[in-house]
């Protein structure tokens, strides 16, 4: 198993108004850890991620500079459709980062040895994963060894699959996901790890969802509660779209596109109860 290091970024102290919810009692602050990847070899499929942008290009015979293209690539189609700063360096292996003490947001998994650490040192016992298959394809994870090491370390494996770069996308796959979420959180049997590819954008948009939803936050306390930990650029808009999807339903309402720029950064008691039980609602779906 690779090395733990701390301090990818450098550590932050924040302190939201959480009040007495025992669900920010954290673990961490601030901090991200990163498992180095091994010296083990793997070759990189000719896949792409066309769906996100990312232009194709032929496979390469040397693993190193084909997986630098790789990350050159994502990162300035991240950059250009996501219009953040934030990059993903697939090299460096999987970084993650407590975000409650019952919940961890970071990138994928890479290989088997990665579910072991997750299990043994921050004792996940479900896993939900964000990306579509091209996705996972693109970066050459072996999916099927990652979700057979899951099965035997008795972790749930779930995916909730959505675009990415793709607010609309994430917009209309949030309450699902968060559905799978608040469900694992509140089996209380271990830890839930969120992620995506990168762990910038999906991943801790379906967390921040979850707090604004769940946790008695507006969107803005829970959005700054996870970017104060684990910086990063998840689409607030998606946000808002689907938790005006979720409280107004009726068909005579005005189109979210017609409404303010901030509309549904907060919503009533009797909304978030709305929305809690038609996310319970879809729980198995």
């Amino acid at each position: 198993m690779g090395a733990v290091s701390n301090s990818f970024f450098s550590p932050s102290i924040f302190t939201p108004p959480l009040g007495k919810n025992p669900l920010f009692s954290l673990k961490s602050m601030g901090n991200i850890t990163m498992i180095s990847k091994g010296p083990s070899k793997w070759s990189m499929v000719s896949s792409k991620l066309s769906e996100s942008g990312i232009e194709e290009k032929n496979p390469t015979s040397n693993g190193v500079s084909d997986s630098k293209s790789r990350m050159e690539e994502y990162n300035i189609a991240m950059k250009r459709m996501m219009r953040n700063p934030y990059e993903y360096h697939h090299d460096l292996g999987m970084n993650y980062t407590w975000i409650t003490n019952n919940l961890i947001v970071g990138s994928q998994p890479q290989k088997p040895e990665d579910i072991d650490h997750l299990k043994e040192e921050e004792d996940v016992a479900y896993i939900l994963n964000l990306q579509q298959d091209g996705d996972i394809e693109y970066w050459g994870i072996d999916l099927q060894s990652i979700t057979k090491r899951c099965r035997d370390l008795e972790i749930r494996h779930m995916r909730r699959p959505a675009r990415d770069f793709d607010p609309d996308s994430l917009r209309s796959g949030l309450p699902k996901a968060v559905s799978s979420l608040e469900w694992a959180i509140s089996e209380g049997k271990g830890k839930v790890y969120v992620h995506c590819t990168a762990g910038l954008g999906r991943a801790p948009a379906v967390a921040i969802a979850y707090m604004f939803w769940f946790c008695d936050m507006d969107l803005n306390t829970a959005y700054d509660t996870l970017t104060s930990k684990r910086p990063c650029g998840p689409n607030k808009r998606a946000i808002r779209g689907a938790t005006y999807d979720l409280a107004k339903n009726d068909p005579w309402k005005e189109p979210f596109d017609n409404l303010q720029e901030h509309a549904f950064e907060g919503i009533s008691d009797w909304e978030r109860k709305l929305i809690q039980d038609r996310v319970h609602s879809l729980r198995g779906t």
